[in-house]
């Protein structure tokens, strides 16, 4: 029974240890996550010129062979309210004109998802989207990234910079606390008499 109640007292004084530790690794796992999630969903007007029209890709950055979504929202005081807007896929590898659907049947909102050619070369690429009615296009803003090859970077330190090493120390002084008092516990079993 005491054996139980110094494992209990043990992994009780790790726990914390472990959730505090959780945070700071998760907040510098996501933190790069958070900002190319902002990226996701900023749109970029035409670089031609002043455009009330934007669009964007969901994700912002891919690989070649993933699924990317492209979403328009065509200015309403140029659009003339026609049937879809318009992808031009050729930068990407595409074809020329990919029609778009609408969201929620509006008249100005479309999107469409298609897949990267696997072929497609790393770097940063603008395709245009043409709104309905002959209103200004907008570009979408994608970044392309190289798949690793190889296998997984495991085992490397990489997460390991991210962590608070005072707080790492203190979890490896509580687990040895606890392994010592779990030996104690049984050496003390040890040497107890029996009835």
């Amino acid at each position: 029974m005491r054996l139980l109640r110094f494992a209990a007292v043990a992994v009780l004084l790790a726990i914390p240890v472990m959730v505090a530790a959780t945070p700071a690794t998760y907040a510098a796992s996501t933190g790069s996550a958070d900002t190319a999630g902002s990226a996701d969903t900023a749109g970029s007007g035409d670089a031609d010129g002043p455009s009330g029209s934007t669009a964007f890709a969901t994700p912002s950055t891919a690989t070649p062979g993933s699924k990317v979504t492209f979403t328009v929202n065509c200015d309403q005081g140029l659009n003339g309210g026609a049937a879809s807007a318009i992808l031009i896929g050729t930068t990407l590898g595409l074809p020329a004109r990919i029609p778009m659907s609408s969201i929620n049947g509006s008249l100005f909102d479309f999107n469409i998802t298609v897949t990267l050619p696997s072929d497609i070369q790393p770097g940063a690429y603008n395709p245009d989207i043409d709104c309905p009615g002959g209103a200004e296009s907008a570009a979408a803003q994608l970044m392309v990234t190289a798949v690793p090859n190889g296998g997984a970077a495991t085992g490397d330190g990489t997460t390991s910079t991210a962590t608070n090493s005072r707080l790492a120390m203190a979890g490896l002084g509580l687990i040895g606390v606890g392994a010592l008092a779990g030996g104690f516990a049984l050496r003390r079993r040890g040497t107890r008499p029996r009835a």
